[in-house]
C-alpha cells in the first residue's frame, strides 16, 4: 500500500538545493545577455584597426597604380573624341594642353572658322583636369618611349621629320591627322605624365600622319634598377 514520505528534513534540503540551482542558471542567462565588457570591446576595436592599417598599406599601391592609368585614360579618350569629331564632321579640331590652373587640364575646340560655312565662331567642346597628384611631368630616370618622339620636355611635339617645334596650334583635320595650324604638317608629339615616382609615370603618343594614339606605362626592369616601357 502507498504510503507518502513525510515531509521531513531530507524533503526540505531538497527543496532548498532546487531553488539555488534555479536562482544559479538564472544568473547565468542574465550575464550572458549582458553583453561584451568594456576590456572585450577594446581589445576587438584594435583588431580592426590593426587590420584596417595593415590593409591600407597593401592596398596603397594599388590605388596609385589606378590613378596614373584613370590619368593616362583621360588623354587617351581626349585624343581619340578630338580626331573622331574631326573626321565624322569634317572639321578642324583643335586640341590644347595648359598647366595655367594649377591642374593638367586639356582643351578641345571645334575650329569653325577654319571651314567655310562653318560658322563665325569656335565652340569648346570639353575642358577636363586631371586629377592630382597627376600631372604632366618628366619623371627622373625613365628614358622616352619606344615611338622615340623625344622627351625634351612633358609636352613635346615636332613636325615630323625635322626634329622642329610647331610654331601653331594642333589640328585634327577631317582626315584624322594631327598638324600644325601655321604649316599644315603633320606633328608627332608625347605627352609625359607623373604623380612623384617612377611606378605612376605614364606616356601617351600621337604620330600626326596617321593619327595613330598610343598609351604607355613605365615598369621596372626585372632586378635591374633600370625603367622601361609597355604599351598599355
Amino acid at each position: 500500500m502507498h504510503q507518502e514520505r513525510p515531509d521531513g528534513p531530507d524533503r526540505r534540503a531538497e527543496g532548498i538545493h532546487l531553488n539555488m540551482r534555479n536562482r544559479n542558471t538564472r544568473q547565468r542567462i542574465r550575464r550572458s545577455g549582458a553583453g561584451f565588457s568594456v576590456i572585450e570591446t577594446v581589445i576587438a576595436m584594435t583588431i580592426i584597426v590593426t587590420v584596417a592599417a595593415i590593409a591600407l598599406v597593401q592596398l596603397s599601391p594599388n590605388l596609385q597604380t589606378a590613378r596614373a592609368d584613370n590619368a593616362m585614360r583621360m588623354v587617351l579618350a581626349q585624343f581619340r573624341q578630338a580626331r573622331e569629331y574631326s573626321i565624322d564632321n569634317r572639321r578642324y579640331v583643335q586640341i590644347a594642353f595648359s598647366t595655367a590652373s594649377g591642374k593638367a587640364q586639356i582643351v578641345i575646340t571645334q575650329k569653325n572658322t577654319l571651314t567655310p560655312g562653318g560658322g563665325a565662331t569656335d565652340a569648346v567642346m570639353s575642358t577636363i583636369y586631371l586629377p592630382l597628384p597627376q600631372q604632366y611631368t618628366l619623371t627622373s630616370g625613365i628614358p622616352d618611349t619606344p615611338d622615340g618622339f623625344g622627351n625634351g620636355s612633358a609636352m613635346t611635339f615636332k613636325i615630323e621629320g625635322t626634329g622642329v617645334a610647331p610654331t601653331g596650334s594642333m589640328y585634327f583635320q577631317s582626315d584624322g591627322e594631327l598638324i600644325d595650324s601655321v604649316t599644315n604638317s603633320p606633328i608627332d608629339g608625347t605627352i609625359f605624365l607623373g604623380g612623384g615616382d617612377k611606378s605612376s609615370a605614364r606616356a601617351v603618343t600621337v604620330m600626326g600622319s596617321t593619327g595613330r594614339i598610343r598609351g604607355w606605362r613605365a615598369v621596372a626592369g626585372g632586378t635591374t634598377p633600370t625603367t622601361s616601357w609597355v604599351q598599355f
